[in-house]
């Protein structure tokens, strides 16, 4: 028996079957980001946001951008872009770091050389006492889909979660499979959890606590204890300063749920002191603070955890951005406009 021969053989299929399957993911580009891959009504549809969201990043039928973690993914662009006229994109993703917020806002203001607005959530990525920041979380984070060069993406593709998320473009495209994504980025991650029951949101709230009234903290902007390192800000206004001029930021101090509030407020009114230090040369930079115990934190209604709030609660910041943005300042009990 010739066994070079049937080696040879089986080498030969085994090339010609990766050929194939290298091919199925180039033509169907999961990541939106082959550049001789046929025109298709693609959306975005990897879990993984740090693989989704460069496609949306280069877009360029945007203006507005949406950035932070998960307590910035409730806010709807397309809601805020019918309150502004803009369009907008949300980019905010799970955890992300402060690094990888910058990454993503690199590679969005490369692409959009007339954005006109930012809204930027500064939560616990920015107000961690660190002084080594990690870069990145568990997630997989793909460098290379975030430089200037859509070649060098090629030699990334050929793997078996490139081959998955072709699977599931396809499926996507024959209409077996809704996309993960809007194609603005914006997704409702509520509407994957079970029905809301208020005793399981009570417990993530205060824990094996019963519920209590949280007293009043003020949780004013501070410099705080000079030992104090919050690592993270000096990427802050170099990120905003990587802008054009003319370009209206609004930074956001979410809402955390009081008891979070309270629990951590002197470390966040440090960080909120710091974050107005370090920005206060920017133009066109207003700040909108919810970081503070009020009725709208209070209110257990409002939350999922400690960290997350409800759609209720986007709307109303919604509403309070686009004022902003057309020049007035909101008002009521639940946001302070400290800039």
């Amino acid at each position: 028996m010739d066994y070079a021969r049937i080696l040879r053989r089986l080498l030969l299929f085994a090339a010609l079957f990766a050929g194939v399957l290298y091919a199925f993911i180039l033509v169907l580009d999961p990541y939106q980001n082959v550049p001789f891959s046929p025109d298709l009504p693609r959306a975005p549809i990897a879990t993984n946001q740090r693989f989704s969201y460069p496609a949306v990043a280069r877009d360029p039928r945007f203006d507005g951008l949406i950035m932070g973690t998960s307590t910035s993914l409730l806010l709807d662009p397309a809601r805020l872009g019918e309150l502004t006229g803009a369009r907008f994109a949300n980019l905010a993703m799970n955890s992300a770091t402060a690094y990888e917020q910058r990454r993503i806002h690199e590679l969005f203001v490369r692409h959009h050389p007339g954005m006109r607005y930012l809204v930027l959530g500064v939560d616990e990525a920015w107000c961690k006492l660190d002084d080594a920041p990690a870069r990145y979380t568990f997630r997989r984070f793909p460098e290379w889909m975030f430089d200037n060069n859509p070649w060098n993406d090629l030699g990334y593709l050929f793997n078996d979660k490139a081959l998955e998320d072709a699977v599931r473009m396809l499926e996507l495209l024959l209409g077996a499979r809704e996309p993960k994504y809007r194609r603005d980025g914006y997704s409702d991650f509520t509407a994957d959890f079970a029905p809301r029951r208020p005793a399981a949101v009570l417990r993530r709230l205060y824990g094996a606590a019963d519920p209590e009234v949280v007293p009043a903290t003020a949780v004013m902007p501070v410099h705080g204890p000079p030992e104090w390192r919050f690592g993270a800000l000096p990427e802050l206004p170099l990120m905003l300063r990587a802008m054009p001029d003319d370009v209206r930021v609004v930074l956001i101090f979410p809402p955390f749920h009081a008891r979070q509030i309270a629990a951590h407020a002197a470390r966040l009114a440090a960080c909120k002191g710091r974050v107005l230090e370090r920005t206060a040369s920017i133009s066109g930079l207003s700040v909108l603070d919810y970081m503070f115990v009020s009725p709208l934190t209070r209110a257990d209604d409002n939350y999922w955890d400690p960290l997350h709030f409800t759609r209720v609660v986007a709307e109303r910041i919604e509403g309070d951005i686009a004022l902003v943005l057309d020049g007035g300042k909101p008002a009521g009990t639940g946001v302070r406009m400290v800039r």
